[in-house]
């Protein structure tokens, strides 16, 4: 990701150095910056890296521990003890007493509690790595569709020129037929008023290019004025099949297969069962076993030797517990229930999803082609009734519909050219697949 950051600063470093052309920025840069910067993909690493560290500190309470304990003690005096008949003291215990020891100390978890307890942190640690996996798509298919509304802009502006200057030239025939005198006033004046409403239209298209420039800026931690120079990935000349009901079904069985969000979704069940399992040891036995040294520099009747080693084999079975494992066991298998049910709903949701993306995408697909229809009818047409009208055979109000109608099929064309790629891009997510064409 660094690397695609630093093609972001040199562009703005040349812009900087008196290069008034941005660097060209393709969807994959883009895409790629993008996941570096967005708060929810940084939450989302920051929550599978809390889930593998639980996962660690589980998998250290199987492993042996060792430890070090260091004690030093006063006492107001020292503890002696007499015999009768007898004037001499005994010493039992002097007035200061340290203890140095090493502690190794293993749980021998013959009811497999820290086993099972290890297992299934790592399936939770599994199911927050496909859940980051999750967040970085939906902030691949937000950039996505951002670049996408950037290059919508720019071919609206540039249609929204053309009309202007298509306009500007209809003016300009009109005055000088006018001035001719084979024209009509009237022409001239809607000629005008109708240049006046095509610059306006650009200004609201410019206004929406800037717009959706700041919002791929803002995606890009850059400021949200920089200049953008993006690289239109455009249609694919390959003859794409139909999807009709049996590869829909296929896609949405694909999708359920890879989709993060079903795996997750398997995992954490998986995870709730094992929840029961661990439930049920609450009231198991355990074994502990522990080597110890000791070393006792001040010796006395109590510690009379320097060096002690203790090995300890320690059993604890609970007797009863008050049916805290019971409420525990019933707890986790309401978790199972409850996992299922988020389990079923993700899938639905899942298939939904595809189902609607699938058929998004040959609705865009059909109206792209009729898009295309039109426009080639509009440009003919406008084509005919300019011929018409400088040949004084047709009426200046055919000129302006007939410009009417192009700039309308050329706004309609842009639009499906870009709700085709879109609807491809959801229908990527929603299968799972790369986003770049």
């Amino acid at each position: 990701m660094s690397a695609l950051a630093g093609i972001i600063a040199v562009a703005v470093a040349a812009q900087a150095g008196g290069d008034s052309r941005p660097t060209p920025l393709t969807l994959d840069q883009a895409i790629r910056a993008a996941e570096q910067y967005s708060t929810a993909v940084k939450n989302a690493q920051s929550e599978y890296d809390a889930a593998k560290a639980r996962l660690g500190q589980d998998q250290s309470r199987r492993r042996p521990q060792l430890s070090f304990r260091a004690s030093a003690t006063r006492f107001d005096d020292r503890t002696t003890i007499s015999f009768p008949g007898s004037k001499s003291e005994f010493e039992l215990a002097p007035n200061n007493q340290e203890e140095l020891s090493l502690v190794l100390s293993q749980d021998l978890d013959i009811s497999k509690q820290l086993g099972m307890i290890a297992s299934q942190a790592k399936l939770r640690s599994l199911a927050a790595a496909y859940r980051l996996r999750s967040t970085v798509e939906d902030q691949d298919l937000n950039t996505t569709t951002v670049y996408y509304a950037v290059l919508r802009a720019e071919q609206n502006v540039r249609v929204a020129n053309a009309s202007l200057s298509a306009y500007r030239e209809q003016a300009s025939v009109a005055e000088r037929l006018y001035k001719g005198g084979v024209g009509q006033k009237i022409d001239t004046l809607r000629a005008e008023s109708q240049v006046a409403e095509a610059e306006r239209e650009l200004v609201r298209r410019q206004n929406e290019l800037d717009s959706a420039r700041s919002a791929l800026n803002d995606q890009l931690n850059r400021p949200l004025d920089a200049p953008l120079a993006l690289v239109d990935p455009g249609q694919s000349d390959q003859k794409e099949n139909a999807l009709g009901p049996d590869e829909r079904a296929a896609l949405i069985a694909q999708a359920l297969d890879k989709r993060p969000e079903a795996l997750a979704a398997s995992i954490d069940l998986q995870a709730a069962e094992k929840g029961v399992s661990i439930a049920k040891t609450g009231n198991a036995p355990s074994v502990i076993f522990s080597l110890s040294g000791n070393r006792y520099p001040t010796t006395s009747f109590v510690s009379p030797r320097q060096n002690v080693v203790a090995l300890t084999l320690g059993l604890s079975f609970p007797i009863s517990d008050g049916g805290l494992t019971r409420e525990q066991v019933h707890e986790a298998r309401a978790g199972v229930d409850a996992a299922k049910a988020r389990q079923e709903q993700t899938r639905r949701s899942i298939s939904l999803e595809v189902q609607n993306a699938a058929l998004d995408v040959e609705t865009e697909r059909k109206r792209l082609d009729a898009a295309n229809v039109a426009l080639t009818a509009a440009t003919a047409a406008r084509k005919l009734a300019q011929q018409r009208f400088e040949s004084q055979v047709g009426l200046y109000s055919e000129v302006t519909d007939a410009q009417s109608e192009l700039t309308a099929a050329q706004a309609a064309q842009v639009q499906a050219t870009y709700d085709l790629l879109t609807a491809k891009a959801r229908l990527s997510r929603a299968v799972s697949r790369p986003l770049i064409p």
